[in-house]
């Protein structure tokens, strides 16, 4: 069984036992309320044939919040032997500051 925060911190460039070998990046935006939202999914390719995809959705409205709300989630694609043995297979967060907490509380 692995463990998806392997693929994570191999994502944000951590030491991790996984290495990225290609990714791919796609951006939208829209209005919805009068505001701009932006979604951009990145698709990463791992040594061992997991491919993981990260899309991040953040809305273009000014804040004052030290950590403003976006929405990110993480989720294995395929149905390899490799891909079905990650754990969680999906994993979301409403913050990067969620995000940055679960990946350090997950590596130690």
């Amino acid at each position: 069984m692995d463990r998806l925060v392997s693929y994570v911190s191999a994502i944000h460039a951590l030491s991790s036992p996984v290495a990225i070998v290609r990714q791919t990046q796609t951006a939208e935006s829209w209005r919805d309320q009068g505001f701009e939202v932006r979604k951009e999914t990145h698709t990463y390719c791992f040594d061992n044939g997991v491919i993981v995809r990260k899309t991040v959705e953040q809305e273009a409205f000014p804040s004052a919040a030290a950590c403003a709300e976006c929405w990110i989630s993480y989720e294995v694609l395929g149905d390899s032997a490799a891909a079905m043995a990650i754990v969680p297979a999906r994993q979301s967060f409403a913050s990067t500051c969620r995000e940055s907490f679960w990946l350090s509380y997950h590596r130690a």
